[in-house]
C-alpha cells in the first residue's frame, strides 16, 4: 500500500463537505461577490456561528460587536472564510476517526498552536496572503491522525517503535513504507488546495524546503519545531494540572527557547528560506500564546 491508496480507497470518508467545497469554488472564481458568500454561508448554522465568534475574537481585533454575516465576511475577507471553512471540514471529517490511543484533543491543539505560529510568522517574513499559512500548519500532521484512524492496528506499533525513542517519521517508514507527511500531502492534493501548501505539508520534516514551496516549508517546519519546544518546556507533565500551552509567556521560558534542543536542532536552510532568525521565537510564541484558547475554542468546541 502507498499513501495514495490510503487516501483514494477513503475518497467517500475523507471528502470535503459540499459547502466547503463551494466556498473553495467561489473564492477561486473572479466573477463571484460578496452576496454569493453571504447566501452559501448563510445555509450553514455552524460556519455561521463560528464565523461570527471568530470575527468577534481578539484574534482579530475589530472594535465594535459585529452581529451580521455580511459584515463578518467583509471583514475578514474571502481568504479568512476560506480557512475557517476549511478548519472547520478537517475538524468534521476526522470526526469519526477516534482511536483510543490516540490523544483527539492533544493533536488539535498542538495543531491549532503551529497554525497560529505559522500565521506570526508568515507576517514577520511579509508573506502575501499569511493567513494561508494557517492553513498549512493546521493540517501539517493531519497524516498522523489518519493513519491512526484507519490503520489502527499498524498505528499501535509505530507509536510502541516511538515510546523506544525512534523518530515518528522512521517509525512510519518501517512499518508502512510511507509516513504521515505523504498520507498528508495526499489529502490535500485530493482537496485541491494549493500546491505550495500541500509541498509544505509533505516536506515540514526535512532539513531542505522544495523548490516549489520554499518559504511555505520553511515557516510550517519552523513553527512546528517551536511548537513541539513549548510543549515539552512550558510545564511539568507530572501536574494533574498540566496544561502544555498554559504559561507559557514566562519570560524565563520564553528567554530559554532560542537554545534549547528542538529550536537548536531546527535546519539552518529552513531559517535561510523562511528569512528570519531564531530572534523571532519568543514574539511568535507570544503572539500565538494570546489567540490560542479563543481560536482553539471556536474550531474544537472545548
Amino acid at each position: 500500500m502507498h499513501a495514495h491508496d490510503l487516501i483514494h480507497d477513503n475518497v467517500q470518508l475523507l471528502s470535503l463537505p459540499e459547502v466547503c467545497l463551494r466556498i473553495q469554488q467561489l473564492a477561486d472564481d473572479p466573477r463571484a461577490d460578496m452576496t454569493e458568500f453571504v447566501q452559501l454561508v448563510s445555509q450553514d448554522p455552524a460556519l455561521t456561528i463560528r464565523l461570527l465568534k471568530l470575527v468577534n475574537s481578539a484574534y482579530f481585533g475589530f472594535p465594535g460587536r459585529v452581529d451580521t454575516l455580511s459584515r463578518a465576511i467583509n471583514l475578514v475577507g474571502i481568504a479568512e472564510l476560506r480557512n475557517l471553512a476549511m478548519a472547520m471540514a478537517a475538524l468534521e471529517a476526522f470526526g469519526g476517526l477516534e482511536n483510543e490511543r490516540f490523544d483527539m484533543l492533544g493533536f488539535w491543539r498542538h495543531s491549532v498552536y503551529c497554525a497560529l505560529l505559522a500565521r506570526v510568522l508568515a507576517k514577520r517574513a511579509r508573506v502575501l496572503h499569511a493567513e494561508r499559512l494557517f492553513i498549512a500548519g493546521l493540517l501539517h500532521d493531519v497524516g498522523r491522525l489518519l493513519i491512526f484512524g484507519l490503520l489502527p492496528e499498524r498505528a499501535a506499533m509505530i507509536l510502541q517503535r516511538c515510546v523506544r525513542g525512534e523518530e515518528v517519521c522512521a517509525a512510519e517508514q518501517a512499518e508502512l513504507g510511507f509516513d504521515h507527511t505523504e498520507v498528508g500531502y495526499e489529502l490535500l492534493t485530493l482537496w485541491r488546495l494549493p500546491q505550495a501548501l500541500c509541498s509544505a505539508v509533505a516536506h515540514h520534516h526535512r532539513n531542505e524546503p522544495p523548490a516549489d514551496a520554499r518559504l511555505e516549508t520553511s515557516l510550517v517546519h519552523i513553527a512546528n519545531h517551536i511548537a513541539h519546544q513549548v510543549e515539552t518546556t512550558a510545564q511539568d507533565r507530572t501536574s494533574p494540572r498540566y496544561d502544555p500551552f498554559g504559561g507559557f509567556t514566562n519570560p524565563q521560558i520564553l528567554a530559554d527557547l532560542p537554545e534549547r534542543p528542538i529550536v537548536a536542532a531546527i535546519a539552518p536552510a529552513m531559517w535561510a528560506a523562511s528569512g528570519l532568525s531564531a530572534e523571532v521565537v519568543d514574539a511568535a510564541v507570544a503572539a500565538a500564546a494570546a489567540d490560542f484558547d479563543e481560536i482553539l475554542n471556536i474550531l474544537y468546541r472545548v
